[in-house]
């Protein structure tokens, strides 16, 4: 659900619902356009610029599509080089565990660390990364028995 600040369209909320989890969901090719949407518009509409922040807890979850946060993640990276929007993604480090933590670093040029913006030495560029994703999942699935 959208909700405007008093209807000046200067602030937009949308739910996890309407958002990662339409349709009770994670789709991360829905996401990816509906990113892409949102900083359109805002370059359509001339404005001064959106400003987007994800909170990312809804991953946390038990709901399809949610394993398949790493490779959103990482393909953002050919999405957001276009625009000159700032988006952030905000991460609990309380709620994740080390491993997601670290494998979500991988796929963020730039983070913010003690409230400190830089450059992150551990991303790795998109295709390499995605490269990686795959290959983890086929060794994760059980090998087809041939007859």
């Amino acid at each position: 659900m959208w909700s405007g600040h008093w209807g000046s369209g200067q602030l937009e909320v949308r739910l996890w619902q309407d958002a990662y989890l339409r349709g009770d969901r994670f789709d991360q090719d829905a996401m990816l356009a509906l990113i892409e949407e949102v900083l359109q518009s805002g370059a359509a509409a001339g404005s001064l610029g959106i400003r987007l922040l994800a909170h990312m807890e809804w991953s946390l979850l038990d709901k399809p599509g949610v394993d398949d946060l790493l490779e959103y993640e990482t393909r953002l990276n050919y999405v957001l080089p276009k625009y000159d929007d700032p988006v952030i993604c905000a991460y609990d480090l309380a709620k994740f565990s080390a491993s997601v933590v670290m494998d979500i670093l991988r796929t963020h040029p730039v983070v913010i660390i003690g409230g400190v913006l830089q450059e992150n030495p551990f991303f790795v560029p998109p295709d390499q990364f995605l490269l990686e994703i795959r290959e983890r999942r086929s060794v994760r699935q059980p090998a087809s028995k041939e007859n």
